[in-house]
């Protein structure tokens, strides 16, 4: 009875709740930038080219501390990782409200806040829960990644409502502090792994026949060293499979609601509810399908989780291919369903294939290193939609070209095959 009751619990699933909380406040913290620009436009008079700087630099710095955070997860452990990015992170968005300049913004919301995030959000809480799991694995990503896509779902219209009744600053302040209490208490939750805490993925010991017929299994203890894997073919193409869509959607959720509001002339409440219900929700109910059909059909035939990641590209550069065509708020609905089904159906599928590929053992750095390459290049997004629009007065253009690269990156992933580490000659 006594063992039964042991089996029955496995701590891994706090520790997918502690992550999902660090997700949740810091997704907040971070996807606000869209409802507060439009407020910061107007008090200011900055040009979209200007503050969508400010996003490019956050996404910039958060690729370069995302690097610490995978080197401290494995260092001091996710839960000092993610406690130190909420400190950060959480200070650094309340003194957003003490801002009068865009240099200010600049250097607050692109440099400062990135720094505390990066530690806080996605590398330390989706690389320790990819850790704890292997049958279930792509599903609790994307539990953990829902945690986000919640945080924009209730936090992004707190911050509406903030902002209509006491103004942006306090908007921040309060944010501000959401993040420093909400991810010192998920990162409490966290543990580096099943082994350290004497127990095994997903709480069981797997089968000699379990091993042997599924990729993941062989490989999760296989330790690819940075090095090793960007030797192989495997991680160039998978990256190039990331870039397209990633840059399509950064650019276009950076200036979504006020792309909406403004040159749609839909009204600015309508506009964050079609992005904090319609398409956050939609990916929210993505990853769930997504995961839960990734690992069901890994289970059940052995096969690649590729035919969900199909899906998440393709569909992304649907939705910004009909982009051009949207003059109304059913048609921004549309979209909102096309992207947001699409990008939630991937999110968690990605980081799960790249530990089927590469296995889970230095998972968080190459998690790290992938997210330079992929982000690095997402974070022109906001730029070449924002000056785009400033050089043609709309941004069809962007909205076709990011449609190209989606296609590209579909491309990009047909190529992928497990990759084979080198053996010394001892000849």
């Amino acid at each position: 009875m006594a063992d039964d009751a042991r089996r029955r619990f496995f701590y891994g699933y706090i520790v997918v709740f502690g992550a999902w909380l660090a997700m949740f406040v810091s997704a907040g913290a971070q996807y606000s930038f869209a409802i507060f620009q439009p407020v910061l436009l107007e008090e200011f008079g900055w040009t979209r080219g200007m503050i969508s700087l400010g996003p490019t630099l956050n996404i910039i710095t958060m690729l370069i501390f995302g690097l610490v955070g995978g080197y401290l997860v494995d260092r001091i452990g996710p839960k000092w990782t993610v406690i130190i990015g909420a400190v950060i992170g959480g200070i650094g968005v309340a003194i957003l409200s003490t801002i009068t300049q865009v240099w200010h913004f600049l250097l607050i919301y692109g440099v400062l806040v990135p720094i505390g995030v990066a530690l806080s959000y996605w590398i330390a809480p989706v690389s320790t829960v990819r850790r704890w799991f292997m049958r279930r694995a792509a599903l609790m990503v994307s539990i953990v990644l829902m945690g986000s896509g919640l945080g924009i779902v209730f936090l992004v219209p707190a911050a509406h409502a903030i902002i209509e009744s006491w103004g942006w600053r306090t908007g921040y302040i309060a944010f501000g502090a959401i993040l420093l209490v909400g991810a010192v208490i998920g990162g409490l939750l966290l543990k580096k792994d099943p082994e350290s805490a004497g127990t095994y993925p997903d709480g069981v010991k797997p089968a000699e026949d379990e091993l042997k017929a599924r990729a993941d299994f062989m490989v999760r203890t296989e330790h690819w060293s940075v090095r090793e894997a960007l030797k192989t073919r495997t991680w160039w193409l998978l990256i190039g499979a990331h870039l397209g869509h990633s840059l399509a959607l950064m650019g276009l959720l950076t200036h979504l609601i006020t792309w909406g509001a403004i040159d749609l002339g839909i009204p600015l409440d309508t506009m964050v509810i079609i992005y904090s219900y319609v398409f956050v929700l939609s990916a929210v109910f993505g990853r769930l399908l997504g995961g839960f059909l990734s690992d069901w059909h890994m289970a059940r035939f052995s096969i690649s989780r590729k035919p969900i990641l199909y899906f998440n590209i393709l569909g992304i550069g649907l939705g910004v291919f009909l982009c051009p065509l949207v003059g109304s708020t059913a048609g921004m609905i549309l979209v909102a369903l096309v992207l947001g089904l699409s990008y939630g159906s991937g999110m968690a599928v990605f980081p799960t294939y790249t530990g089927d590929l590469f296995g889970v053992m230095n998972i968080p750095l190459l998690f790290a290193i992938m997210a330079l390459f992929i982000d690095g290049f997402a974070a022109l997004g906001p730029v070449f939609y924002g000056f785009t629009y400033d050089a043609t007065g709309s941004f069809n253009l962007a909205f076709i070209i990011t449609g190209v690269l989606c296609v590209m990156s579909a491309i990009c992933l047909i190529f992928v095959k497990p990759p084979m580490k080198k053996t010394a000659n001892t000849n």
